[in-house]
């Protein structure tokens, strides 16, 4: 597949951005055709290492960022982790709305582009909803305040990884 790559762009984007540096990736298919099974289980468990590394990455930047004293990180970092399984569950739907729109690309019709841009929108709504949802939770057990700064670290996140993912992702030509 030519735009094979975008997935693992994806991952990375929603993932971390203290990394976003120091990623590369290849611009075409260096894949075979027909991969193995045991080639398609080695590239899994290399994507899934990758996703935990970069969102390891990704909590050490929140925790620096937020710049909270022991209790308070104890308190926030409760309700992130949960925040973060969520989100990383949302960002599934994310690479699979790129991995559609990669097998599409070449042949994509006004149906599969409508089905496309509904399930982005739908995405980008839950993807708020959460942070609503969290910022709550947040405030809550620590402070409005903190959950404030959340939100300020979170949008910076998920900012850097809006421009990664769309100035790589080819625009339709049709």
């Amino acid at each position: 597949m030519k735009y094979k790559h975008l997935a693992m762009l994806a991952a990375f984007a929603t993932a971390s951005l203290p990394a976003i540096n120091h990623v590369a990736y290849a611009e075409g298919d260096t894949t075979p055709a027909a991969a193995s099974s045991a080639d398609v289980a080695a590239e899994s468990n290399e994507f899934k290492m990758f996703r935990f590394a970069t969102r390891m990455d990704k909590l050490d930047f929140v925790k620096q960022a937020m710049h909270l004293n022991s209790e308070q990180e104890k308190k926030f970092l409760a309700q992130y982790d949960r925040y973060d399984i969520e989100l990383a569950s949302l960002n599934d739907e994310r690479l699979a709305i790129i991995n559609d729109y990669a097998d599409n690309f070449e042949k994509i019709t006004d149906k599969e582009a409508d089905k496309l841009v509904k399930r982005s929108l739908n995405y980008r709504k839950q993807r708020t909803a959460l942070l609503e949802k969290y910022y709550a939770k947040v405030a809550k057990a620590t402070s409005k305040v903190i959950a404030a700064r959340f939100l300020q670290v979170e949008a910076v996140l998920h900012g850097a990884g809006d421009v990664v993912i769309g100035s790589s992702i080819p625009l339709m030509e049709k």
